[in-house]
């Protein structure tokens, strides 16, 4: 979805009503700007809860994810498994 929009004198820009429903931003919520190379990208702030699930998320992945010494053992016994 590509839509395009003027900035005002105040450096201000409406969001499309359909941008805003598809993510549920309402008035008074905050949105959060970055450049990216040469692009703007602005999406709506996490809150504090929304950031804790994300980061407990990392990092429960990142305790049950093998070691790279067993990950290569694994491997290399399907590889032992399939040519027998």
């Amino acid at each position: 979805m590509v839509r395009t929009r003027t900035v005002g004198k105040k450096g201000q820009v409406t969001i499309p009503k359909e941008i805003r429903e598809k993510f549920g931003l309402k008035e008074g919520e905050r949105v959060v700007f970055e450049i990216r190379g040469g692009e703007i990208v602005m999406r709506p702030e996490k809150s504090g809860e929304d950031y804790v699930e994300e980061l407990t998320s990392v990092v429960k992945k990142k305790l049950e994810a093998p070691e790279p010494a067993e990950l290569k053992r694994l491997y290399h016994g399907q590889i032992e498994e399939r040519l027998s």
